[in-house]
């Protein structure tokens, strides 16, 4: 029987269906009609703005229109130092200079407004702003998040793709187009493939596609959980539906089926988020695609030729076939046999380097000179890593030996000339000709590359005098080491490998593998020439010519200068570990409640049905091409015929400027999203902005320069009473500065911003790069080049966030961010007091004003710069630091009041603490 609660329950879904408050039923999707859809899957509405006398503005007619129907009284324009603050912040995220104040408040000639709207719209300061907002929305940053959250040094580019966007005014559909499929669209150009870093912004699980098979569920449900983001980005992004919802079941209340979201799914089938070449020269690159393409073509032959040549079979064959596979077979055996006494730890780890060309270096000390016949390099084999053979074996290495410290050191052995073959899980040994030393130094000039970063690495290192490895337990020391986990110095002569002991039987053992190993090769080389025997003369040199070729292009390409790496959307990168490129895409089956281990039906790449007229079915003329399926999505969002793409954007920059949407959730206008306040002038800039070319520009001018947005933000209680959320605009809403626009506001006062653009984001924090990284802010120096450039270009870690501008709200990047939460708390002063960036800044800001106000008879008093004003040269110098600190900071000039309260305080606590009480007013961090 059903408890009274699952009743009522029940009865309240009847009664809220039947009311109208959800979506009707998925089945009747195909059936619906402009009557009954819900207003955003509308097409939209090409109505004029409604007459009103004396208003010109059409933004301003709608908005009066609904005041006038609610009773309600629009309040009057802000004075000008409040627009041109409100202005500038808005569309630069800085405050305007003193000498753009000034030139506004003086010019009084009809236009002056718009004026101050085109100098900010052009400036470049513009879009590093609004890419800001946009990185917000996509949750862009600059580590993959999850458990092991590695960094990614090579996603800062799609940031810059993003602000070039915006400062070039890129059409708004071209900008989608790049951003889902622009090394597709046009391939020749590699300035969109950057732009494919949209597809790559959000999180990335590096366990579930590393160290996990697909072919396990874990490795499974890693990868639809990667095309989920992928997915569900894209869809709130330009769409603002929450698609997403649809993964285990049909849409609870929109009209999206759970079939329809693995069609989404199936658009990403074949993409992954990966590091893969780019040329900035649009030559280069046209040539290394298409060598890279020629490259792939002679694989694709070299491999089916070669399993011909296994498949080539007679008795002899088959003999040889079977003793191969019985010796592997014993290999396997001697495997397991000699893997007892597991060892305690890896081996010797050098610090991680960004350059493969670092030198890097490891000496043991044997104790007492000895006569040595050979030295053994043991490559190391990880245990609590991917299982990697020869992990950190250098590339290009020398050996030195000495008799003491003070002794040159004469090289043995030297391979810095050119590459040294990865050994994999042999030894390397070198024979050291009984020559006398107490010292052997490793020397890596040349790193073995890991992820995106190059490190030295060795298992153990042996010295043998005569049959004894004198370096074992012997003392190491080395230019930088790890010094965690299973890996340590001491590792290096601990007389284990990463993985067992080195012992004589283990020795024997070795002996006995690589014997049976030769004879491995022989028989392979005698199967070989019995195949070759079989196989006609047409099908050997069929072999020879594709060899040719194959290394003929795979010569050209290593003549091309060396490419940088971006991380963006890729179907064919470097294999790492299990993470491998899917070649064609991969099968989207309909998973029944998302259970991995109950697939259904098989999915194609489609669009959404609920918008009539407008046809989801993408025509691919290669369906196991998935550049296809991306740009055929981007085609369906900016069509025309969908309304969604713009009523959407055009709800982003309104919520940008006024602080609410039209429609106040901007990722979702489905049913549990909100309804718009004014469905007619949402429509109406939908229309206008696509009619005006999609320009972002043209759209914040026609917004800003509405009497609307010029509005003081002074209350009003008659209007407060009806309206107490100003859902419906009768003032400017006040705002607080965001993280960014505290940061760079405080640097633009000190005269310390650094307006460099691009490159490589600035990290404030030190990094050290272990199993899990370690992001510390706390311990990080500040010295640093490049702290005080826009906060749009630092390093941003999802795991572990700047404390400063995480306290005033800046967002989790593992979370799609469509509007910024806003809270005044206690922490935010004491930080705003007390950050390291504030004490720095207030230092920067009291020596600006010394040297722009200085004592009287000397002219630079910036060299001087006590902790205390203790006795200021004059009362008027004092006053006049006072007065220049408001307008810097505040863009006022003080009271006498404050002058006479600030004046006290200065003398008895320092300028440096004045300072600092400026950056912690209200006025400071609001906007009106």
């Amino acid at each position: 029987m059903l408890c009274r609660a699952t009743s009522f329950f029940i009865a309240l879904f009847f009664l809220a269906e039947n009311a109208g408050f959800f979506p009707v039923t998925l089945a009747a999707t195909s059936h619906l009609t402009a009557t009954n859809l819900w207003w955003s899957f509308k097409p939209l509405s090409h109505s004029s703005p409604p007459l009103l006398e004396g208003v010109e503005h059409p933004i301003d007619r709608f908005i009066l229109e609904k005041l006038r129907e609610l009773n309600l009284r629009p309040s009057p324009e802000a004075d000008r130092i409040t627009l041109v603050r409100r202005l500038t912040f808005d569309l630069t995220g800085l405050p305007p200079s003193l000498q753009e104040v000034d030139e506004f408040l003086k010019d009084s000639a009809p236009g002056a407004f718009e004026r101050v709207v085109d100098r900010l719209l052009g400036s470049p300061r513009y879009g590093e702003r609004w890419a800001r907002h946009w990185l917000d929305t996509v949750h862009f940053a600059e580590t993959h998040g999850y458990d092991k959250d590695k960094p990614r040094w090579n996603a800062w580019p799609y940031r810059d793709y993003v602000i070039r966007a915006f400062n070039e005014d890129k059409p708004f559909s071209r900008f989608v187009q790049e951003q889902l499929a622009g090394d597709v669209l046009d391939p020749d150009d590699p300035s969109p493939v950057i732009a494919t870093g949209f597809i790559t912004a959000g999180p990335w699980d590096f366990v579930g596609h590393v160290e996990l098979p697909i072919t396990k569920k874990d490795g499974l449900i890693a990868r639809y959980n990667d095309r989920d983001d992928m997915l569900m980005t894209t869809m709130s992004t330009f769409q603002s539906l929450t698609a997403h919802c649809a993964r285990c079941h049909d849409h609870k209340f929109d009209p999206i089926s759970q079939k329809e979201y693995y069609q989404l799914q199936a658009v990403f089938a074949g993409v992954d988020r990966a590091e893969r070449p780019f040329d900035p020269d649009s030559a280069t690159w046209k040539k290394r695609r298409q060598l890279l393409a020629e490259q792939r073509d002679f694989l694709d032959q070299s491999n089916r030729l070669a399993l011909i040549r296994t498949q080539t079979t007679n008795p002899a064959i088959d003999r040889i076939k079977t003793e191969i596979k019985t010796l592997h077979h014993e290999l396997a055996n001697l495997r397991e046999e000699t893997a007892t006494n597991a060892s305690p730890g890896n081996g010797y780890h050098s610090a991680i380097a960004a350059s493969e060309h670092e030198v890097k270096w490891v000496e043991v000390d044997l104790g007492q000179e000895y006569t040595l016949d050979e030295i053994r390099l043991i490559p190391a084999r990880p245990t609590d890593f991917p299982d990697t053979p020869g992990f950190g074996f250098p590339k290009r290495f020398r050996i030195e030996i000495a008799s003491n410290e003070k002794d040159q050191k004469h090289r043995l052995v030297n391979h810095t000339a050119a590459d040294f073959a990865n050994p994999g899980d042999q030894a390397v040994a070198f024979p050291a000709g009984r020559q006398s030393a107490r010292l052997v130094r490793v020397t890596a000039t040349d790193l073995w590359k890991r992820d995106q970063d190059y490190v030295f690495a060795l298992a153990e290192l042996q010295v043998y005098a005569g049959t004894n490895n004198v370096a074992l337990k012997a003392s190491v020391d080395a230019g930088d080491s790890i010094e965690a986990g299973r890996w340590n110095k001491t590792f290096l002569v601990d007389g284990f490998d990463s993985r067992r002991r080195l012992s004589a039987s283990n020795d024997e053992a070795a002996r006995t593998r690589k014997r049976k190993e030769l004879e491995v090769t022989t028989l392979e080389r005698r199967r070989m020439e019995l195949v070759d025997a079989v196989l006609p003369e047409e099908h050997r040199q069929q072999e020879r010519e594709v060899h040719q070729r194959l290394q003929s292009v795979t010569e050209k390409l290593a003549g091309l200068p060396k490419a940088q790496k971006i991380y963006a959307a890729c179907s064919d990168f470097e294999v790492n570990g299990q993470f491998q490129p899917a070649r064609v895409p991969r099968p989207v089956h309909l998973l029944a409640r998302g259970d991995v281990q109950r697939p259904g039906e098989l999915c194609l790449p489609g669009g959404l049905a609920c918008i009539p007229g407008f046809s989801p079915v993408f025509q691919l003329e290669k369906p196991d091409d998935e550049g296809s399926r991306r740009a055929a999505l981007a085609r369906w969002i900016t069509d025309p015929a969908n309304p969604l793409t713009r009523r959407s954007i055009v709800n982003r920059i309104w919520h940008y400027h006024f602080g609410r949407g039209l429609v106040d959730t901007p990722n979702d206008f489905g049913r549990m999203g909100s309804l718009p306040t004014h469905p007619e002038l949402l429509d109406w800039l939908a229309v206008w902005f696509l009619e005006n070319g999609e320009s972002l520009k043209k759209l914040h001018r026609v917004i800003v320069t509405s009497r609307t947005y010029r509005q003081a933000s002074a209350d009003n209680p008659a209007n407060h009473k009806s309206d107490a959320n100003n859902r419906y605009l009768w003032r400017m809403n006040r705002s607080r500065l965001d993280a960014e626009e505290i940061h760079d506001a405080i640097l633009f006062a000190s005269d310390r911003i650094d307006f460099t653009m691009g490159g490589p984001s600035v990290q404030e924090f030190s990094f050290k790069d272990d199993h899990s990284p370690v992001y510390d802010y706390a311990t990080f120096s500040g010295a640093q080049n490049g702290r005080t450039r826009r906060s749009v270009y630092r390093f941003i870690v999802r795991s572990v966030p700047d404390p400063f501008m995480e306290v005033f709200d800046c967002p989790d990047a593992s979370l799609l961010v469509p509007a910024r939460s806003t809270t005044v708390t206690a922490l935010q002063a004491l930080s705003n007091l007390n950050d390291r960036l504030i004490l720095r800044e207030a230092e920067a800001l009291a020596a600006r004003l010394r040297r722009e106000k200085p004592e009287p008879g000397n002219a630079d008093s910036s060299s001087v710069a006590p902790a205390r004003d203790r006795t200021p040269a004059s009362e008027n110098v004092l006053r006049a630091r006072i007065a220049l600190g408001f307008r810097l900071v505040l863009l006022r000039s003080p009271s006498p009041a404050e002058t006479t309260k600030l004046a006290d305080y200065t003398q008895r606590f320092g300028l440096e603490n004045f300072c600092r009480v400026l950056f912690n007013t209200s006025e400071f961090l609001f906007l009106d």
